[in-house]
Formats: C-alpha cells, structure tokens, sequence
C-alpha cells in the first residue's frame, strides 16, 4: 500500500516537473528582459520676493554682581522691546532667546620660591638638589559675571516694506541699548507651494532635456520612466554682523539714535530644485529571444 502511495506522488512531482519545463519552451513566447536604463538629473532656480523679516540682535551686560548684570541686561532688553513697539510696525512681533549668565573670570598668578637646602628632610631627590627652587601658582580670580540675551524681532509684508522696516528695527535696537545686530534674514514663508512646483517643474524638464539628447546620441530612444526623486531648497537670504556698537557707561546701556537711518534693501531670494530621474530605453537588438512556432 505504502508502495502505491510513493507512486503515485512520483507520478505527480514528475509531471508538475515537466509541465513547467515544457512551460518555458512554448513557441511563440518571447522571454522577459529589463529595459535598458539612463539615469540623470535635473535642476532649476527660481527666484521670488520675500516676504518675512527677522532682525536679532544681542544685550550683553556685566555687573559685580549676579543681579547687576541681571538687572542692566532687563533694562535694555525692555529699551529695546519698547523702541520697536514704538515704530508701529504692522504684524511686528518681538520675542527674546538664548539667555545666559556666566561668571567673568581672570587668571591670577604667584611666583613662590624657597631653598630646599635648609629643609630638614631625612632623603634627598632631584627637586631638592637645587639650591632654590621657584613655583607658579595659577588660580582663577572671579572679575564679575556677564549676562547675556537674544532679540528677535519679525515683521511681515511685501519687499519694499521689508527694507524699510529692517532699517528703522536696527536704529532703534541700537538706540536701546543692544551690543550687535547678529543677522538680518528675508525668508519666504506664506507661499512656498507655487514657487516650489515652478521650479521641480523645470528642473523636470531640464531632466528631459539631458536624457533625450544623451539617448540619441547612442541611438535609443525613451519609452518610460523607472522613477523619479524630487528635492528642493527653502529659500533665504541672510546678512550678519550688519553693526556693532558699544555705547553707554562700561561699554553697555543706551546709545544715541544714528543721524543717518540704517539702509538695508531686501533682494531677490532664489529658490533651488532638484530631481533625479531613471528612464527606460528602448531594446537594443538582440536583447529580446525570440520562440519561433513549428513549421514556421
């Protein structure tokens, strides 16, 4: 019984066998070859307005004491908060950053020196050999302490509004007392959708471009496409380091409002897309086998 089983289950492996084998050799069938593949890239650059402003500026002050510095640094940042309410900016909204409050430190040191000679020490070693001997000691000596504060001020609108707010927002940080504009950044950030597609857009295209003119060049042609990946670059514009100033008693408090306004013009930012692209080419010949029927 065991033995008709074994049979029959040879039976059927044998012919499952051969019917796939007969499977792969059915005339007319031609067999699977990949399209040949070209992959390049693409790129393209936009450029739109800005429409956001940020100014940061820092207040730097330093004290005998912890609440000197404290209290000194609050006035400005206060100055300062109240000088930009003060221009009536549409939308201005001022926020401060990054406080910090640090211990002002010097190095101080002493020059010791002694006679070795005249220590009654039982054992005698290579220091003590000298007649005299001279020690540095360095220690730190507490000067005061330093606090420090950011202030970032941000107003929105077309270009025009921008250039002339960033000047006046710099004159009166400066008047109130802060040590150093430390950026002034136009950003676009309401409409970033349209001139990011304008701009994969043409980065596609230019994509296209470089393949149909390299395919040619080899004699194929494009009949698909494998996949593509798209990146692009928010855009901005920065500037740092705009002034620095040290006005007041010590190097810090208020200054002087500047007798010539603070020109800053907002430019033109760039926005920047990528796209890496696979086509599919057409066969070359010989790539495809080919089954030809009986009697034929």
């Amino acid at each position: 019984m065991m033995r008709a089983w074994w049979a029959v289950i040879t039976m059927v492996v044998l012919l499952a066998w051969g019917g796939a084998a007969s499977a792969e050799m059915v005339p007319g069938q031609a067999t699977t070859v990949g399209h040949p593949m070209l992959s390049v890239s693409g790129s393209a650059t936009v450029q739109v307005e800005p429409d956001t402003l940020r100014v940061t500026a820092s207040v730097i002050t330093e004290g005998d004491t912890v609440e000197v510095a404290r209290e000194r640094n609050a006035q400005i940042v206060t100055r300062a908060m109240a000088g930009v309410k003060a221009l009536r900016l549409k939308d201005a909204a001022t926020k401060t950053l990054n406080y910090t409050m640090e211990r002002v430190t010097r190095d101080a040191n002493v020059g010791l020196k002694a006679d070795p000679s005249s220590w009654d020490i039982p054992w005698k070693t290579g220091i003590l050999d000298a007649e005299r001997s001279h020690f540095d000691i360095s220690f730190p000596v507490t000067l005061g302490y330093r606090a420090s504060n950011s202030l970032t001020v941000r107003i929105q609108g077309g270009r025009e509004k921008l250039s002339e707010g960033a000047g006046k927002i710099i004159d009166a940080l400066m008047a109130a007392g802060c040590n150093q504009i430390m950026s002034v950044a136009y950003t676009l950030e309401k409409d970033t959708t349209g001139p990011m597609r304008e701009a994969l857009t043409k980065a596609v295209k230019d994509a296209q471009m470089t393949a149909e003119a390299v395919a040619a060049a080899a004699g194929r042609k494009i009949v698909g496409i494998r996949n593509i990946s798209p990146g692009y670059s928010r855009p901005s514009w920065e500037m740092r380091n705009v002034q620095a100033v040290y006005a007041g008693r010590g190097g810090y408090g208020g200054g002087e409002p500047a007798a010539t306004p603070t020109s800053v013009a907002a430019g033109m930012l760039e926005m920047t897309a990528t796209v890496q692209v696979n086509y599919e080419l057409d066969f070359n010949p010989g790539d495809t086998q080919f089954i030809a029927a009986p009697g034929k």
